[in-house]
């Protein structure tokens, strides 16, 4: 172990102020980076990765991409916090807003678990009731309404008994169950919490018609429908998600890209529910919410997501990884699952022919392929996502040559690994 990271956990509980950082779920020690400049992380010691994770997704332009590089230097040289009103703050919720219909108001915070927090205390407070629904397998942040913890771990993990008993839990994918849970709560769930692509269980994606569901038994039963876009808003559109497929929420939690690779969240959507805050009805804030230098970071990335054929571009970069990925795994016989929607895409270790539509389907696989992928890739050069059902990312930096290279080195590994799924012979 490298003695800056002994010395991170004399300091830092595990030695990182996030855990998946500490590289335990992948048997291996955490990388210390120096610097990153484009697809390229650079450790300490001068070894340099192409990376796959982009800061667990905000980095759609790559590391330290000129245009937001300077948009903070210069905006740093004026301040950094003024505890006012700014131009840049109203700027830039003015031109998030303007992508979606339904996002009719919107406020910062500093993180995607204040933006989901502050949706759901909304949502209570606009339908007068407490229960929150939400589906297994689902990451919405680490505060006690939103943790997946069985009852007799609660008090052991800090969490609040009382305010955990208000989740309901339905399945991905699978209408009957939500229809169950409202039948057995009438009148009492005041909120519908989704990713509408779930991207905390490797990746799963939304089977036509369930989102659409959502919205038909949310607008019946006078719940407010929520989407969890932290990772997808702005990612796979110049917007939310909800752009794409179809359905729109009352509700939307933004993080991640909207800030540039600086710490951000927002929320937003009707107005008529977005207005108990203008009322203060419900509260909301926070001292580093809407500063300048975030809106700044995040106004030089929508200037260069809002170009023209970008998003085309990196649904071209994914199609080109997919391709590779599939030509190769065909050649070695090999029958694990690639998912991937636009930039963003996963190794699931099922085999094809096995359904991959909710969080159960996705723990049946096996840990070891993704340890081995993980750690040869490194050895490689490469920098993936530290666990098994954290998705990756493609950056517009990210190369065509890096692509090719990366899926012919990720299958070649994967054919060694007695543990990863071998297709059926005829």
């Amino acid at each position: 172990m490298r003695p800056e990271i002994k010395r991170a956990q004399h300091t830092i509980p595990v030695g990182a102020s996030s855990p998946l950082r500490a590289c335990r779920n992948v048997d291996s020690d955490p990388l210390v980076v120096a610097e990153a400049h484009g697809q390229y992380l650079h450790d300490i010691d001068g070894t340099r990765y192409v990376d796959f994770m982009y800061g667990f997704g905000p980095l759609i332009l790559g590391h330290a991409p000129e245009p937001v590089a300077a948009a903070i230097g210069r905006q740093a040289a004026n301040g950094t916090l003024f505890g006012t009103y700014c131009t840049q703050e109203i700027e830039l919720a003015e031109r998030i807003t303007a992508t979606a219909a339904h996002l009719e108001q919107l406020r910062f915070v500093c993180s995607g678990t204040e933006a989901v927090m502050s949706t759901l205390r909304l949502a209570r407070a606009y339908t007068g009731r407490t229960r929150i629904l939400r589906f297994n397998g689902g990451y919405h942040g680490h505060f006690d309404l939103v943790q997946n913890k069985d009852e007799a771990r609660m008090r052991d993990a800090g969490l609040d008994p009382a305010a955990m008993s208000s989740n309901l839990f339905a399945e991905y994918n699978d209408t009957a169950s939500v229809e169950r849970a409202f039948a057995e709560n009438p009148g009492g769930i005041a909120a519908v919490v989704v990713e509408p692509i779930a991207c905390n269980m490797s990746l799963v994606l939304p089977e036509e018609g369930f989102l659409a569901d959502l919205r038909r038994i949310c607008d019946r039963e006078g719940a407010v429908l929520i989407f969890d876009e932290v990772i997808t808003g702005f990612r796979l559109t110049f917007g939310p998600a909800s752009n794409l497929l179809g359905v729109s929420p009352d509700l939307t939690a933004f993080g991640k890209i909207i800030g540039g690779g600086t710490p951000v969240g927002a929320f937003g959507g009707r107005r008529d529910i977005m207005r108990l805050l203008d009322e203060e009805r419900v509260l909301q804030g926070g001292t580093l919410a809407g500063n300048p230098l975030t809106m700044a970071a995040g106004a030089a990335t929508l200037d260069v997501l809002s170009s023209d054929g970008f998003y085309e571009e990196l649904e071209r970069k994914g199609a080109l990884l997919q391709s590779e990925i599939e030509k190769h795994r065909a050649a070695k016989g090999l029958d694990f699952t690639f998912a991937r929607t636009g930039s963003i895409f996963a190794f699931l270790f099922v085999p094809q022919s096995a359904p991959v539509r909710r969080k159960e389907d996705v723990a049946r696989q096996a840990q070891q392929p993704y340890t081995t992928l993980y750690r040869g890739m490194r050895e490689a050069g490469y920098h993936l996502a530290p666990d098994i059902e954290e998705p990756m990312y493609l950056s517009s930096e990210t190369t065509d040559e890096t692509i090719r290279d990366f899926a012919a080195r990720a299958v070649e590994l994967l054919a060694t690994d007695a543990t990863t799924p071998v297709a059926a012979t005829a």
